[in-house]
């Protein structure tokens, strides 16, 4: 099962789609997750270069090979790859790409164990890898190439690639960079005044895609010294500005990074105005809807109810959160009836 990336799955946190992508993606990720070019060189992965010559709507695109950047063997001609649907969908006949890929997985019954998969050459997808798709830039080549071996990824070389990838604004570079960022130790104890300011910039802005914003926003919350404090004013400007639907892309669809935005303030106990999370309870999101009203309970089971009440009452409110919203309110009912019984019990 491909990794997929928190503003797809909607998972209730990154941290958690951090461990699911261990269990569920590359065989060298069953024990631990490794950072993102590690893991494009770990032993049993390839990483080719090509051009897509058929894309299959069963989830398959086929490439004819070029340059086989790493991995031991010499793959076919013709390399017949399984991708996520997403992938499928912005792929273009014609186009050279860099690829990552794997013949091997996890065996379900013995995770220290790695067996053929059956399913043939499947996309490496991890954090930093959404999945292992690059165009096939100069860029791209050079970055890859420098983080070929350990000493390589350990070079000053390597991180300035990093960095130039984040100003790129090439999604796939600044995803590779971020991961790096969240899993590599040594890249943040590079991270000096003028970097610092870069990656802020980058997580800022709202053009840049949500999936590289919201890794860099958890990485910052976690690592204020290293990367900057400016995690907690930018989570609560997305909180805050961005709009509750209408995103047409999937690609920038934000749902994902609001969510990883509350979830952050709230581990961390960064007090949100109650308006800014009233609103939440109108988005079609459930996820949101859900986390915005574990906030504001928080704040007052008063006010949780209350602002229930008025998204209920409110007539464009879509259908799939009107129902979670009075599923919701009777878990409340239910719990404080139990909590009346046990108090009348102990009296």
């Amino acid at each position: 099962m491909p990794f997929s990336f928190l503003r797809y799955t909607m998972r209730l946190s990154f941290t958690i789609a951090v461990l699911a992508s261990a269990q569920h993606s590359s065989p060298a990720l069953a024990e631990h997750v490794e950072a993102p070019v590690e893991l494009l060189y770990a032993p049993g992965n390839m990483l080719v270069a090509g051009t897509v010559v058929e894309i299959n709507p069963s989830g398959r695109l086929v490439f004819e090979r070029g340059d086989v950047l790493g991995g031991k063997g010499r793959p076919p001609e013709k390399i017949d790859v399984r991708v996520p649907k997403r992938v499928l969908d912005s792929a273009k006949p014609g186009e050279r790409y860099i690829f990552g890929y794997s013949l091997a997985r996890a065996d379900a019954r013995d995770p220290t164990r790695v067996v053929a998969n059956p399913n043939g050459a499947v996309l490496i997808s991890s954090i930093g890898l959404d999945p292992a798709l690059f165009k096939d830039t100069p860029a791209a080549r050079e970055l890859l190439k420098a983080g070929r071996s350990e000493h390589g990824r350990e070079s000053r070389r390597f991180f300035d690639l990093l960095m130039k990838g984040f100003a790129s604004g090439d999604r796939s570079l600044q995803m590779l960079a971020a991961g790096e960022i969240a899993l590599e130790p040594e890249i943040g104890e590079r991270i000096g005044a003028s970097d610092r300011a870069l990656i802020e910039k980058v997580a800022r802005d709202a053009h840049t895609f949500p999936d590289v914003r919201a890794s860099l926003l958890q990485s910052a919350s976690e690592r204020p010294a290293e990367l900057g404090d400016w995690w907690q004013a930018t989570s609560t400007d997305v909180v805050t500005t961005s709009p509750l639907d209408g995103y047409a892309d999937e690609a920038s669809d934000p749902a994902g990074l609001i969510l990883l935005a509350l979830e952050v303030l709230d581990k961390h106990a960064v007090k949100v105005a109650p308006d800014a999370l009233k609103r939440w309870l109108g988005s079609s999101r459930t996820p949101l809807v859900e986390r915005a009203c574990l906030m504001l309970r928080r704040e007052s089971p008063v006010l949780e109810r209350s602002a229930i009440n008025a998204a209920l009452a409110d007539s464009r409110l879509p259908d799939p959160t009107r129902k979670f919203l009075n599923d919701h309110l009777r878990r409340l009912d239910l719990m404080e009836s139990r909590v009346k019984a046990r108090k009348g019990g102990a009296d």
